[in-house]
């Protein structure tokens, strides 16, 4: 504010008539002496926060009068300062404009400087002006990232996890995302699956036509990058691929399938293109056990072998730094071999000279399934659920019951307990295929398939009843102490659970084995997760396809 001078604070009649006050309650002498009526005095906020425009306006008026005045005769109208012509333009606020000059070291570049040179008082009242015409709005508006890519960090991302229980690529994120340019593809990928996921809630269905319009920047900037001989071929590269997949299958849409498999597949892709030189860094190495995992899921959907990875050891290279998750994909790296050889065997009819082939087919599965059993003996005790309860009745509606009936079993978390899941997962598609083979072979075969068959049938049993005793773990944010530690939004932590659920219910729940009440209730948690999380029934499917937060095998 400028400083005119000291206020008075005597009545309005004695400023008019330029006299000094003296200021009586509750009327003035001067006033009372003269028999004139005293108006009062002006309020003590008034005199402190006074409308200066009219003052201020007289004064520069006058100061840009003399001024002109004294160089009138030397300058034209054209090369007069701004301010000399304010008065003529009161629309419009000269505080700056655009000028090149010789003298400046930038010469030729457009340069911002004041449009005039005035005294200090002067220069404060345009600043006021220009303030008023150019005030800071009211509420600010930010692009609608701003609030989803924090949630999904702190929901989805920077969730705690044991370093026994990392494989995927959602925890590499964090690192690779500070080290990038805000405009590089991995920060528009990031932002279209925050987007993504955040629209998927109620209240945030505006959010779909700005998730998939970061999508698409995002592609067109890969693009871009991937023209680079170097850029294309960094780890923010690969995980922006990855995150595309991630994108397609949270949105759903009707070219989700090939879309994924086509990200997938460039991942793979630019993973081979990059070697064995990718090992020299930790981060690299990280990047390059996603892509694994991912490929191993898309090859057992299509029922495709695992291409070989140009190196000594292939696709095991790094095997010596394995934690207990990535273990358990090295073991599933066989899972698409077997569904491709199984598939073939099974769609024919019955040939005895076929017979040693299913017999090598059923015992490959068998192996795997014993190195499964190892693995899980093998974890360490806080792998293991704690049961928590027991649940005796059978409900009448199950399709509507939060609880199957048995014991109930808790995790230290949702990763590690959606891991100890895939495991299940695995060892039924191991079971289902020895169930297939030794159906095919039939009772008159000198093999005992029986006892295979009938072994098949409990493991599958068992392990379905263990993926049912976590259900209620993964969707009630109260059994989840980690998530209330660490401050997790409790519909976000129910959605991370819920989503990480869908991969094995679904398996389960397509057990034709198990008893129908239990599969009936299996569906209809998978429902329940549908309507709760905002999900379309199209998206539950395609999640139940692509375990998509985890990344786990992919059962047919």
């Amino acid at each position: 504010m400028v400083y005119t001078g000291k206020p008075s604070r005597g009545c309005q009649m004695c400023k008019t008539r330029r006299i000094k006050c003296d200021e009586k309650r509750p009327t003035c002498g001067q006033c009372h002496k003269s028999g004139r009526d005293c108006p009062g005095y002006q309020d003590e906020f008034d005199l402190v926060f006074r409308d200066e425009n009219k003052a201020m306006a007289k004064k520069a008026k006058k100061a840009s009068g003399s001024s002109a005045k004294s160089t009138g005769s030397q300058s034209s109208p054209s090369d007069r300062s701004p301010s000399s012509t304010f008065e003529s333009s009161p629309s419009t606020s000269p505080y700056l404009s655009r000028s090149r000059t010789s003298s400046s070291p930038n010469q030729g570049q457009l340069m911002i400087v004041p449009s005039y040179a005035t005294s200090p008082d002067e220069d404060a009242f345009q600043s006021f002006l220009w303030n008023l015409e150019n005030a800071v709005p009211q509420a600010l508006s930010f692009p609608p990232e701003f609030e989803a890519v924090p949630f999904f960090f702190k929901n989805f991302v920077d969730l705690p996890q044991q370093a026994e229980s990392m494989r995927g690529y959602l925890e590499l994120l964090v690192p690779l995302y500070n080290q990038s340019r805000p405009s590089s593809a991995l920060h528009l990928a990031t932002n279209s699956v925050a987007l993504a996921a955040c629209c998927n809630y109620p209240d945030k269905q505006h959010l779909r036509p700005d998730a998939a319009a970061t999508y698409g920047k995002a592609l067109r900037k890969l693009n871009e990058e991937l023209k680079d001989p170097v850029d294309g071929k960094t780890d923010e590269s690969i995980l922006a691929i990855l995150l595309f997949s991630l994108y397609e299958t949270i949105m759903s849409t009707d070219d989700t399938i090939t879309a994924w498999e086509n990200h997938v597949d460039g991942a793979v892709a630019l993973t081979k293109l990059r070697g064995v030189d990718q090992f020299k860094t930790s981060m690299s190495r990280a990047v390059f056990r996603a892509v694994r995992t991912m490929m191993i899921t898309s090859c057992v959907r299509r029922a495709k072998p695992v291409e070989p990875f140009p190196g000594a050891n292939g696709w095991i290279a790094d095997v010596g730094e394995e934690n207990a998750a990535n273990r358990l994909t090295l073991i599933c790296m066989d899972l698409p071999d077997i569904r491709a050889r199984a598939n073939d065997l099974t769609s024919s009819p019955h040939d005895p000279a076929k017979e040693p082939e299913a017999i090598k087919i059923l015992e490959f599965a068998q192996m795997v399934d014993g190195n499964l059993q190892q693995w899980y003996q093998t974890l360490p005790l806080d792998w293991h659920y704690q049961t928590v309860g027991m649940v005796y009745d059978m409900p009448e509606d199950v399709t509507t019951a939060g609880e199957w009936p048995g014991p109930q079993h808790a995790y230290y978390d949702v990763p590690l307990a959606s891991i100890v899941n895939d495991y299940r997962v695995c060892r039924i598609f191991c079971q289902r295929v020895i169930m297939a083979c030794a159906t095919w072979l039939g009772l008159g075969s000198d093999y005992p398939v029986t006892h295979a068959y009938n072994t098949a049938l409990f493991v599958i049993q068992q392990v379905v009843d263990d993926i049912s005793a976590c259900v209620p773990f993964h969707m009630v944010y109260d059994m989840q102490p980690i998530a209330k530690e660490r401050g997790q939004e409790k519909s976000a932590a129910e959605a991370f659970g819920g989503y990480s659920l869908v991969w094995p219910l679904y398996v389960a729940a397509n057990a034709e084995t198990i008893p129908q009440r239990q599969r009936d209730w299996l569906s209809g948690r998978l429902y329940v997760i549908g309507t709760k999380f905002g999900l379309s029934a199209a998206q539950v499917l395609v999640l139940a396809r692509r375990h998509v937060l985890t990344c786990g095998p992919m059962f047919p």
